[in-house]
C-alpha cells in the first residue's frame, strides 16, 4: 500500500513537472511571437521623400511588430506636409508595408523659396539645390488670384510633363500697352522650346509631347515657342523671333 502510494506521487510530480515545462513554453513561445521586431519595412507611393528618411523618421525598426499601432504610424506619417494619405499594413513575420500618396510638387517659387504642392500647400524650401530636380522654378511675382488659380490647374498637369520644365515666368499677353491675357504664363522646356500657356487652356499642355513630335514631323527637328494659350484647335508655333506675344 505505501508503495502504491509513492508510486502514484511520483506520477503526480512527473505530471506536473511536464505540465510545467509546457507552461514554460507555451509562455516563451507567446513572449517570441510578442516581442518579435520589425525584421522587413518596405515603402510604396513615394517620389521625393526617400525610404531612408521615412524609415529613419518612424523609428519603429526595433520595436514589436505586435506592439505596433497601424493608426499611430499613419497620424505621424500625415504630419509630415508632403503626404496626404497612408495605408499600413503588418504581419507577424515581422514585415510592415507602408503605402504613402505624396502631394505633387508642382514649382519651387523662387521668390518665397517655398516648394508649391497640388494641395497649396507651401513647404519652405531655402536649401533649394539638385535634391529637387525635375522640379519647375517659378522666376516672377504673380498676382495672388492668378496665382492660386495657376497652382489650381497646374495640379492637372501630369508629373512627366511638369518635370520636363525647368522655368515658369508670370508673363501676360500684350496688344501694344494693352494686356489682352492676364493668365498667361511663359514655360521654358528642359528640351529647349519655350510654351506659352494660360490657366484656361492649362491641360492642353499634358499633350506636350503628342503636339511636339507632330510639330517635327512635319518641319524636322527645330526648336522655338509653342502657343497653347489660345482654345483654337491650331497650336501655333515659331522661330520665337516675335515679341512673345500671340495676339
Amino acid at each position: 500500500m505505501q508503495k502504491e502510494k509513492k508510486k502514484k506521487r511520483k506520477i503526480r510530480i512527473k505530471v506536473i513537472i511536464v505540465m510545467l515545462l509546457l507552461i514554460y513554453l507555451f509562455g516563451t513561445l507567446i513572449y517570441t511571437f510578442i516581442s518579435k521586431p520589425v525584421n522587413k519595412i518596405e515603402i510604396k507611393g513615394n517620389n521625393y521623400l526617400k525610404d531612408n528618411y521615412l524609415i529613419d523618421y518612424l523609428d519603429i525598426s526595433n520595436q514589436s511588430i505586435f506592439k505596433i499601432n497601424k493608426k499611430n504610424v499613419k497620424d505621424k506619417l500625415l504630419k509630415l506636409e508632403l503626404i496626404s494619405d497612408a495605408k499600413i499594413s503588418k504581419n507577424y513575420l515581422g514585415k510592415i508595408v507602408i503605402e504613402v500618396v505624396e502631394d505633387k510638387v508642382l514649382f519651387y517659387n523662387m521668390l518665397t523659396k517655398t516648394l508649391v504642392l497640388s494641395s497649396g500647400k507651401e513647404i519652405m524650401a531655402s536649401d533649394f539645390s539638385n535634391a529637387y530636380l525635375g522640379i519647375p522654378i517659378l522666376t516672377n511675382n504673380v498676382p495672388k488670384e492668378i496665382y492660386e488659380e495657376f497652382i489650381n490647374k497646374l495640379a492637372r498637369i501630369k508629373k512627366n510633363i511638369l518635370a520636363s520644365v525647368s522655368e515658369i515666368a508670370y508673363d501676360p499677353s500684350k496688344v501694344g500697352e494693352k494686356i489682352v491675357d492676364d493668365k498667361r504664363f511663359k514655360l521654358l522646356m528642359n528640351d529647349g522650346n519655350v510654351v506659352y500657356i494660360n490657366t484656361v487652356n492649362i491641360e492642353k499642355f499634358n499633350d506636350y509631347l503628342e503636339i511636339y513630335e507632330g510639330i517635327k514631323s512635319k518641319n524636322g527637328n527645330i526648336k522655338g515657342c509653342l502657343y497653347l494659350d489660345s482654345s483654337s484647335e491650331n497650336n501655333h508655333f515659331n522661330d520665337c523671333s516675335g515679341s512673345g506675344d500671340n495676339g
